[in-house]
């Protein structure tokens, strides 16, 4: 799999309906008919990209196997989709 830029995770996610709060790091809280879920993850300050590890890891956090965070990221999967992947997995 490949890198994604940092700018790119940010800004796919606050498209899909995360908020971003600036803190140390950012953190990006899932908001679903305005009520924020226990969907969380961060994007460091520090990093330019994120590589396989991270992903992987991003992925786990928001509830998603790694090649469907790669389709969140890439826009190929819109926001009804995860909130769907979401409420099948009981999460919301």
């Amino acid at each position: 799999m490949s890198a994604k830029s940092t700018q790119k995770i940010r800004q796919s996610l606050t498209k899909k309906g995360f908020v971003e709060i600036v803190k140390h790091h950012r953190m990006l809280y899932f908001d679903e008919d305005n009520l924020t879920c226990d969907v969380v993850t961060r994007i460091s300050h520090g990093h330019k990209e994120y590589g396989d590890e991270l992903l992987a890891e991003m992925a786990k956090q928001i509830h998603l196997k790694r090649k469907e965070l790669d389709r969140l990221i890439d826009c190929t999967m819109d926001r009804e989709e995860y909130v769907q992947i979401l409420k099948t997995k009981k999460i919301i």
